[in-house]
């Protein structure tokens, strides 16, 4: 039992560890500071019919920004000011923030499940997550070790599913 509450707070710091400097890099606003400009590099980089505002149709090819674009999106004239481009960033890069911190509790939950698992050596098990899948990797000694290992892997609430790189060592 105290090992698990420890590896549980463990695994807690270290998440909340990875996260904080995501967010603090996505907080970039300060009072009285002068912030970036419809001219700033990354603005005109992505207002390709330079019109001085972002659409959906200039952020299409932007993974997971529509939300944050929705949010920021102020006045609900579907375009982003610079003012409002900026706070769309925010919500995208805390966003991603998460997505990183959520990956890597879940590879710590998936390891330890591993780690519990009778009769299987675990330590030879390499475990990779990225949005909440995760790829097994590494070698077992037989079929049941690696049927056991993804069956472990999959039953880790979050998961949502389970790539099968594991190799039969023989």
């Amino acid at each position: 039992m105290k090992f698990e509450q420890a590896v549980r707070a463990i695994l807690g710091i270290t998440a909340l560890a990875w996260s904080i400097p995501f967010a603090q890099a996505a907080e970039t606003r300060q009072p009285g500071v002068v912030q970036p400009q419809a001219n700033s590099a990354g603005f005109v980089k992505l207002d390709t019919n330079s019109n001085g505002y972002l659409e959906y149709k200039e952020i299409a090819h932007m993974r997971e920004y529509h939300k944050p674009f929705a949010e920021a999106d102020r006045n609900h004239d579907n375009r982003l000011d610079a003012e409002e481009a900026i706070t769309a960033q925010q919500l995208y890069e805390r966003a991603l923030a998460a997505r990183y911190a959520e990956d890597a509790w879940i590879t710590a939950k998936v390891k330890t499940a591993l780690l519990r698992e009778k009769d299987l050596h675990s330590l030879a098990v390499s475990v990779e997550t990225f949005d909440n899948r995760v790829l097994l990797s590494g070698f077992v000694a037989d079929e049941a070790q690696k049927q056991k290992a993804l069956l472990a892997a999959s039953g880790v609430q979050g998961v949502k599913d389970v790539k099968d790189g594991l190799a039969i060592r023989r």
